[in-house]
């Protein structure tokens, strides 16, 4: 487990070092590369992912819940933490409630519970997916209209997506190859873009991101441990949620910081240094959840 683990944090690292490296060297403008990202490449990942998957609303309802709850709740977690810290709320309480779910969480989750537990996993990330493009894109943003965040290409391909894969609908595979071929640039192109935000980084912005590392993971527990007893779910569902909750900071998060200014070197700390703690906070929370499915 510790090595896959390994296996699936390391490469997101290295290919964020890859960016930070090569922007000190020859220095990168990222702005106009992730709005691309954010209009184009994340879109065309976030609606293939949906519109092939299965929904089953009746099994599905719980855990749907049981995320949203654990994602509200962190950011709850996290606002007298931020005050405490003297740090902007709408900067860092966001990172402390949208985790990894896709890169990190994804691969994690196929490998502990494999491929019965590995829908269920799926719907956690679109879940947590389409509360970061929505609530979490109005936190970040506050002065944004709804209108705007609502009709954002994200936020369109996650109900366009969603809709086709509870339909059930078929989509052509001149549709759907494309747009497979345009969300494969997505994720390394937003984590080389991370490591280039962090060549703008001070001290300062470690500080906050060692207190993200830490405060993101523990208070996802905290919320998962004490919503679990309370939901009808089965051992291996409550185990996934301590999974997802432990999870570090999304890579997309310095995307939204970007796009709104919200001191997008602060998150781009967060999210590196959490990533790097995730090799501590992941093997304890497989550890407490695969030990509730086993008991």
């Amino acid at each position: 487990m510790i090595g896959q683990v390994l296996l699936t944090v390391v490469p997101v690292i290295v290919v964020a070092l890859v960016g930070y490296f090569y922007a000190r060297r020859v220095g990168t403008e990222v702005t106009a590369i992730n709005r691309v990202n954010t209009d184009i490449f994340l879109p065309a990942l976030i609606f293939s992912a949906l519109a092939s998957r299965q929904f089953d609303a009746r099994l599905d309802g719980w855990l749907i819940l049981a995320t949203a709850i654990i994602v509200i709740g962190s950011g709850l977690v996290a606002l007298p933490l931020a005050r405490w810290l003297v740090v902007d709320a709408k900067t860092f309480c966001p990172p402390m409630m949208f985790s990894n779910s896709g890169t990190l969480g994804l691969p994690l989750a196929l490998l502990a519970f494999g491929e019965s537990e590995f829908a269920n996993a799926m719907l956690l990330f679109v879940t947590t997916n389409l509360l970061f493009f929505t609530l979490g894109a109005y936190l970040i943003g506050r002065d944004v209209p709804w209108r705007r965040i609502l009709w954002s290409p994200v936020v369109l391909a996650t109900f366009l997506g969603m809709g086709c894969g509870v339909l059930a609908l078929p989509v052509p595979e001149l549709v759907m190859l494309p747009a497979r071929l345009l969300g494969d640039v997505a994720l390394p192109l937003m984590l080389f873009t991370l490591g280039v935000r962090m060549t703008g980084g001070r001290r300062a912005d470690l500080r906050v991101g060692l207190a993200g590392a830490l405060i993101c993971p523990l208070s996802g527990l905290v919320v998962a441990g004490l919503l679990i007893p309370w939901i009808p779910v089965t051992a291996n569902h409550q185990a996934l949620l301590l999974l997802f909750a432990v999870l570090p900071p999304a890579v997309v998060h310095h995307l939204l910081g970007e796009t709104y200014r919200r001191d997008p070197e602060q998150v781009a700390a967060i999210v590196v240094v959490g990533h790097l703690l995730s090799l501590l906070f992941v093997p304890l929370g497989l550890s407490l959840g695969l030990a509730g499915a086993a008991a």
